[in-house]
């Protein structure tokens, strides 16, 4: 009898050990791929799917938690177009390494993948390996279109009637990570003396790391013929205006290129060098139409631009930063690059400057999937350097329209609501803009329209030079205190659509900004 009460309990016990270790084995030898309801909600590292019980005591590390298994295979699926080897180089996992569930690897390899930009989703299991304690890391990618539309050039103004073009880029050429694009961007009459048609086309292309050396190279090509606005002498504080009447047209032809060479120091950062050399050809407008009338103050017009023929020679070097789930619409990460560029008579320019840029981009998911994005950008020219390459309002004003591959097409004005000093400020040494954007998701699908996002986004910015001759084409008038101050707001409402060509922009900016209001 007493071996009877000692033997239910040690069976008992024995059947609940044998039940669990059962459950556990077969839990080990699936795959576990989580569903996702959109590409946000894949797997993470937290969930990462996980051997829980091998057949063999795995060794153990305090850091990442759980056992540890040797990687006997990577095993890459769903790739159609993009070649295999692109994606093992860029996970950082080689067969070898010892691998655990929780690894912070495993989400960092999927967030890389993500930032190529191929794919719509990202997905890493592991399965059971052949071997005792060995474990087999499953990639299973869904492709996205690479053919991409970067920019549609689309608008009117009081400058020119209409100009159009469009950028367009194939990012996974032959799948083997080589991007190959080309914009073009042309224009109708334009009324402004002494202005002609403009058109610009610039091609270009990077080539991904090489071998194992982990250079990648990068190539610009550009071809101009422009007009670049000046307001004309004589225009008095009284009779401001950003009509096309006050203006004058410099003819600007630039033909040139840039090489670059660049490396990643890291998984997530990035360096380049690039050498950039252009010829200029500058047709200033005729004395008769610059010499003020009669009575008039005299002013003269500072064109940044050397008369006939000058050269720009400068050399660049970029630090670049990059943590996005996405290049082209991010939900989460940061993005920051910073550069420096120098203008020198040892590198062929004749215009001898200093530009420094900043600029950071953060995303953080909140409440309900929306996304809060903080865009900063600073930058500053010491030196002489020609007027394109300046900071010119309509790149930091959302209500007017951007230059279009260096193309200047409107005579705008800033817009004022605070009625400062901006209205009088065109193109400046320094140049600064804070803007807070927040888009809340419609839908996400995996078909020809990906995603849609309501956004609206709201800012401030600032321009200023070195000297007051250069700080605006009319003066500062007879404003003080905050009106003095070269500073505006702006943003923008409305919707983006990430589709398979790109990502499109249905916003008020774009709407006040390319129509002739």
């Amino acid at each position: 009898m007493r071996v009877s009460r000692l033997t239910w309990p040690t069976l008992l016990t024995a059947s609940v050990v044998a039940l669990m270790a059962a459950r556990s084995d077969l839990r080990a030898a699936d795959v576990v791929q989580p569903e996702a309801e959109d590409a946000d909600d894949s797997a993470t590292s937290e969930d990462a799917p996980g051997l829980d019980t091998p057949e063999e005591e795995p060794a153990y590390s305090p850091s990442p938690f759980g056992p540890r298994y040797h990687l006997e295979r990577i095993d890459v699926r769903g790739n159609h177009k993009t070649e295999t080897p692109l994606i093992l180089g860029e996970i950082g996992l080689v067969v070898g390494d010892d691998l655990a569930a929780s690894d912070p690897r495993v989400e960092a390899a999927r967030i890389r993948l993500l930032s190529l930009g191929y794919f719509l989703d990202a997905r890493l299991a592991l399965e059971r390996g052949e071997q005792r304690g060995g474990a087999v890391l499953v990639v299973d990618v869904e492709e996205r279109g690479t053919v991409i539309l970067n920019a549609l050039h689309l608008g009117s103004s009081a400058a020119t009637p209409f100009w159009g073009g469009v950028d367009l880029a194939e990012n996974n050429f032959l799948g083997r990570g080589i991007s190959l694009g080309g914009g073009f961007v042309a224009s109708t009459h334009q009324n402004v003396a002494a202005a002609r048609p403009s058109g610009g086309l610039r091609l270009r292309t990077l080539v991904p790391p090489l071998g194992n050396t982990g250079f990648m190279l990068t190539g610009t090509a550009l071809a101009s013929a422009g007009s670049e606005f000046f307001r004309a002498p004589g225009v008095r504080d009284s009779e401001r205006s950003d009509s096309p009447r006050n203006f004058v047209a410099a003819r600007i032809r630039r033909v040139g290129g840039v090489v670059g060479v660049g490396r990643g120091l890291t998984q997530s950062t990035r360096v380049f060098i690039d050498f950039r050399e252009e010829g200029i050809s500058t047709t200033l407008p005729p004395l008769n139409l610059v010499t003020p009338p009669p009575g008039a103050p005299p002013i003269a017009i500072n064109y940044d631009l050397l008369p006939s023929y000058s050269r720009v020679g400068t050399l660049t070097a970029t630090l670049e930063y990059d943590t996005r789930s996405d290049p082209l619409v991010p939900r989460a990460g940061t993005h920051v690059v910073f550069s420096s560029e120098v203008g020198a008579q040892q590198l062929g320019s004749s215009y001898e400057f200093v530009k420094l840029l900043l600029q950071s981009s953060t995303y953080k998911p909140v409440w309900r999937r929306h996304i809060v994005g903080v865009h900063v950008f600073g930058g500053a020219i010491f030196g002489q350097a020609p007027i394109f390459d300046r900071f010119f309002v309509g790149d930091l004003d959302l209500f007017l329209p951007p230059r279009a591959l260096g193309l200047n097409f409107s005579t705008e004005a800033a817009r004022n609501p605070l009625r400062t000093a901006i209205a009088e400020h065109r193109f400046d040494d320094f140049a600064g803009r804070f803007l807070v954007e927040y888009s809340i998701p419609l839908w996400r699908r995996h078909k020809m329209v990906y995603s849609g996002d309501v956004f609206a986004a709201v800012g401030a910015y600032g321009m200023a030079s070195r000297s007051s001759s250069r700080n605006s084409e009319q003066g500062s008038g007879d404003r003080n205190g905050f009106r003095s101050l070269p500073i505006s707001v702006t943003g923008d409402l409305g919707l983006r659509l990430d589709t398979y060509i790109g990502v499109f922009t249905l916003s008020i900016g774009n709407a006040v900004g390319r129509m002739p209001f």
